[in-house]
C-alpha cells in the first residue's frame, strides 16, 4: 500500500510490518525483496521479487501485497501493482503498474471484510485531517476526523477498530469514528537500541482476543503490552543487534515476532515471554497476605505436631 507504508525519501532501507496468517496457521512475511512462508518449522519462499512493506490476507487466505519500483533511478518517481497469492499457488496481478503517489488506488490496511483504510498525505494535494474507509465495492467515506499527519501505519482491527501512532501516542479509532488515546510516551526518551541513535522508533500496533493491545517499539528492543486498564509493560525483549517491527498471535496464542537487525536483516521469531508479575504497593494486602502466610504456617506446624 503506497499511501501508508513508506515516505517517498527514505528508500529501500525502510522496513515494512508485512507479517499475516492464514487459517491454517501459516505466517507469512516480508523481507522487502520476497514474500517468504513459515509452515510446521519450514521456511519458504512463496512470491519472489517483490517490494512489499505490507501484507493482507482475507477470510479465505488469498494473499495480499504490492511491488514498489522506484526511487533515485527513475527521478525519484514511484511506481507499483498489486498482487494477489491464491491459496492453490496461482499468482495474479489485481491493479497494473502505475505511478504512486497520484492517485488512492489501493490500501493494504484492511480488515477481514476487506474494507481498505488510509489516510492522503502523501498526495500532492494532502489531507491530513481525515482517515478514510472504503467499501468492497468502492464507496469512500469519511471515519474519522482529527489532525493525523504524520501517522505512518493504520491498522485495522476483527472489531473493525483501527490501531495507530502519533507523536509517541497509542490511540484506537472504533468502528465508529470515534479516536481514543490508549498510552501516552509509548517509547522511552532515551532509546535503549543504540542503531536508532537519539530517535523514538515506533512500528508495528496488534491486539490479542482480550484486545491487549501490543506495540513494537523499535527504539526500545521491545514489544509493550498496553493492558485494558491503560497499564504499560514490557512484553517481550529482543536479543543482540535485533528489534521488533511487529507480531501476531498464531492458533496456539504464541507471539510471533517480525524483527528487523541493524544491519536491515529481516528474521520472525517466536517470543519467549514471561507472565507479568504486578507489584501492589497497598499495605492492607500487603499484611493480608502475610496473616494468610501466618495462618498457613501455623497450621502446618500443628499437623506435624500431632503425627
Amino acid at each position: 500500500m503506497f499511501i501508508l507504508v513508506v515516505l517517498p525519501f527514505m528508500g529501500s532501507a525502510h522496513p515494512g510490518i508485512g507479517m499475516v496468517k492464514d487459517n491454517k496457521n501459516n505466517i507469512y512475511y516480508t523481507d522487502l525483496q520476497q514474500v517468504w512462508k513459515i509452515s510446521n518449522g519450514q521456511k519458504t519462499i512463496v512470491v519472489p521479487g517483490v517490494h512489499t512493506h505490507e501484507l493482507y490476507i482475507d477470510k479465505d487466505d488469498n494473499l495480499y501485497g504490492e511491488n514498489m519500483l522506484g526511487g533515485s533511478e527513475t527521478s525519484n518517481k514511484f511506481f507499483h501493482y498489486l498482487w494477489r497469492l491464491q491459496p492453490n499457488g496461482d499468482l495474479d496481478t489485481l491493479e497494473d503498474l502505475r505511478e504512486a503517489y497520484i492517485n488512492i488506488d489501493f490500501s493494504l490496511a484492511r480488515d477481514l471484510y476487506g474494507n481498505e483504510y488510509y489516510i492522503k498525505q502523501f498526495l500532492k494535494r494532502p489531507d491530513t485531517n481525515h482517515i478514510y474507509k472504503k467499501y468492497p465495492g468502492g464507496k469512500e467515506v469519511v471515519l474519522a476526523r482529527g489532525n493525523f499527519k504524520g501517522v505512518t501505519w493504520l491498522h485495522p482491527q476483527k472489531d473493525e477498530s483501527l490501531l495507530f501512532v502519533l507523536h509517541n501516542n497509542v490511540y484506537r479509532v472504533s468502528k465508529d469514528g470515534v479516536v481514543k488515546e490508549l498510552a501516552k510516551n509509548i517509547a522511552n526518551e532515551k532509546p535503549s537500541f543504540a542503531f536508532s541513535g537519539n530517535s523514538k522508533t515506533v512500528w508495528g500496533v496488534w491486539q490479542d482476543d482480550s484486545n491487549n493491545v501490543y506495540v513494537a517499539v523499535f527504539s526500545d528492543q521491545a514489544v509493550k503490552k498496553i493492558n485494558s486498564q491503560g497499564e504499560v509493560s514490557d512484553h517481550y525483549k529482543t536479543k543482540g543487534n535485533w528489534a521488533p517491527l511487529y507480531g501476531l498471535f498464531d492458533n496456539k496464542n504464541r507471539l510471533w515476532v517480525l524483527e528487523s537487525s541493524d544491519k536491515n536483516e529481516v528474521r520472525v521469531t517466536m517470543a519467549e515471554t514471561k507472565p507479568n508479575i504486578i507489584k501492589s504497593n497497598n499495605k492492607s494486602f500487603q499484611f493480608f497476605y502475610f496473616g494468610i502466610g501466618i495462618i498457613v504456617l501455623g497450621a502446618l506446624l500443628y499437623y506435624i505436631k500431632i503425627r
